[in-house]
């Protein structure tokens, strides 16, 4: 059996197929996988377990138009699959699932032939579980992504200098309501500076200007990868301690990979994400939250209290309580695993 997943979606989406494709590939262990994703998601659907075969669907830039979707399907009819599976309810989606030549397509979407209504309440990767048990895969709802190989000596480049623990920030989002004011991030960079760790800032290039902003507030020491390339900055999120950014497709990138993570919610529910053991979601819990299903492109009240409530002090907190709990054992590579004492100079 080969099975074609169709999510042309964001970096997150991406992120959030890994247990359907696991499942899928211990269904059909003859068979193969293929994804059909977009250039920010294809590093990642690489480093899926069991993905066979990814399909790029540039429909922003190369691929945009009739031309570039109908190039795109000779691409997908080319995997000939058998099955197509639809996690989200675009037509276009649909419709590239249709042409791919799949006799069953299997989904939220017009154009499937086995329709599956949809659920927003469920979790994401729920989602997409539920098509693959549609065609009698069943796995589990853990997040898991290959770690990448071959990037120590970009590693130890940008990390020269750099102490444990290492603690990931990632200040942008797709949505600009699910970001955290930068000015909390230099905050909470510079208590962790005082407790002996080092920040990483991580991000694509529209977040340059982010980073900027925050090493402007925060002073030295803050290591800024922005602008790398996803491969890039997954590498770099495997060697970190603790990542701490919004409801966003690089933090769930660092979930997936197995690092801690403190998960800012503004906008969005956390009930719609499956957290590990070592995830701990944060959010003020007001009765305006949550206001959108990705997010809006601003607060709907005009004060997006949400995010700029979140205290950076407490934050902190959690971010030295998840450290703490997690122990040395599991650092990964030797050096400094424990937070210093806490400083006595004023916050």
């Amino acid at each position: 059996m080969r099975v074609l997943v169709v999510l042309p979606g964001y970096l997150g989406d991406t992120v959030f197929l890994g247990p359907a494709v696991r499942a899928l590939r211990a269904r059909f262990p003859s068979g193969a996988v293929g994804l059909c994703v977009t250039p920010r998601g294809a590093p990642v659907a690489r480093l899926l377990p069991g993905c066979d075969e990814v399909v790029v669907y540039d429909k922003r830039q190369a691929d945009r138009g009739l031309l570039g979707f109908l190039r795109v399907t000779r691409k997908l009819k080319a995997f000939a699959p058998e099955v197509a599976l639809v996690p989200h309810a675009s037509p276009r989606s649909g419709l590239m699932a249709f042409f791919s030549g799949a006799v069953r397509r299997v989904g939220f979407a017009p154009f499937c032939n086995e329709r599956v209504t949809l659920d927003r309440a469920v979790p994401f990767v729920e989602r997409t579980l539920a098509l693959a048990r549609h065609v009698g895969a069943v796995g589990d709802t853990s997040l898991a992504l290959t770690p990448v190989k071959g990037a120590e000596a970009y590693l130890e480049r940008v990390l020269a200098g750099a102490q444990r623990p290492l603690v990931g920030i990632i200040p942008g989002a797709e949505w600009a309501t699910k970001r955290w004011p930068v000015e909390h991030y230099a905050d909470l960079v510079r208590r962790l500076a005082r407790l002996g760790a080092s920040s990483v800032v991580l991000g694509g290039p529209s977040e340059r200007g982010l980073a900027l902003a925050l090493r402007e507030r925060a002073g030295e020491g803050v290591v800024d990868t922005t602008g790398n390339s996803i491969e890039e900055a997954l590498a770099v999120l495997g060697r970190c301690d603790l990542v701490v950014g919004g409801d966003t497709g690089l933090v769930h990138c660092a979930r997936a990979l197995g690092r801690p993570a403190l998960v800012l919610f503004g906008p969005t529910d956390p009930a719609r994400h499956l957290m590990g053991p070592h995830d701990r979601p944060v959010t003020l819990g007001l009765s305006c939250q949550p206001c959108h299903d990705h997010g809006p492109r601003r607060c709907p009240l005009g004060h997006h209290h949400c995010m700029q409530r979140l205290d950076p002090e407490q934050v902190a907190k959690q971010v030295r309580a998840l450290l703490d709990a997690r122990g040395a054992r599991d650092y990964g590579p030797p050096g400094r695993t424990q937070l210093a004492a806490p400083s006595t100079e004023p916050s």
